[in-house]
């Protein structure tokens, strides 16, 4: 991959977690090149990711970033970490903390929470959304009945017991490492808040200060900016229904 005129470009698709490393650039208030993909309207792929990204990335998904020297990372995480190793000279971003629960062990242990343990529950809750919403509606009746057994049975005793050990995390605090600005921790987490919360297939009213630090997370100048370039509303789909 080419060099990219000293500046990262961040491959960017409508609707997905690429909207969370859009905001984390904007808060780093860095040079950056901007590719906008769309999902696909219609056929066999509708709303699939174009098979243009596989042009960059064997995957074909996104985020995708390549950075100054032609380096394509994948997977939040990774970039988030690399974003805030190379940019974030003045240390907002960084997990500065000395005690067990500001620490970068700690950041890292709430980041495999966020793209493990949460995100399995998470996933769960929405492939049986999605199965719902684009089942024929003469098998829909069978397919809500088999999603609130799963949710019964499961989902929903995970979704408590994860947003109220969140909503513990966030006490006292603006962020879940900081009062001051996000951290890693946030950028990853809010992709997979926000999946859970605009589908409705979870009420997250019950945990208060996961709801504050959402929507404190929403207000900043950054992530409305990141909206405003990303050129759709971040989940949308599921917002607006």
């Amino acid at each position: 991959m080419a060099a990219t005129e000293g500046k990262p470009t961040l491959q960017h698709l409508s609707d997905s977690q690429s909207q969370t490393i859009l905001w984390l650039l904007e808060e780093l208030e860095i040079p950056y090149n901007l590719n906008l993909f769309e999902r696909a309207k219609s056929g066999r792929d509708k709303n699939r990711a174009p098979a243009s990204l596989k042009e960059t990335h064997p995957l074909g998904r996104s985020p995708q970033l390549i950075t100054e020297s032609g380096r394509v990372v994948v997977e939040r995480s990774a970039i988030t970490a690399y974003l805030i190793e190379t940019y974030d000279s003045a240390g907002k971003y960084k997990v500065s903390g000395s005690d067990e629960n500001h620490d970068a062990l700690r950041e890292q242990e709430l980041v495999g929470f966020a793209e493990a343990s949460f995100n399995i529950t998470a996933m769960t809750a929405m492939m049986f959304y999605f199965l719902k919403v684009m089942s024929p509606f003469f098998i829909r009746p069978l397919v809500a009945a088999v999603s609130t057994m799963i949710h019964v049975g499961y989902v929903d005793k995970e979704f408590d017991a994860q947003f109220k050990y969140m909503d513990g995390l966030l006490k006292g605090q603006e962020y879940f490492m900081s009062n001051e600005n996000p951290t890693r921790v946030d950028f990853v987490m809010l992709f997979f808040v926000q999946s859970v919360y605009y589908s409705k297939v979870v009420d997250i009213a019950p945990y208060p200060n996961v709801k504050a630090w959402h929507d404190r997370c929403v207000a900043r100048p950054a992530w409305k900016r990141a909206m405003e370039k990303g050129a759709a509303s971040a989940l949308s789909h599921f917002r607006y229904k």
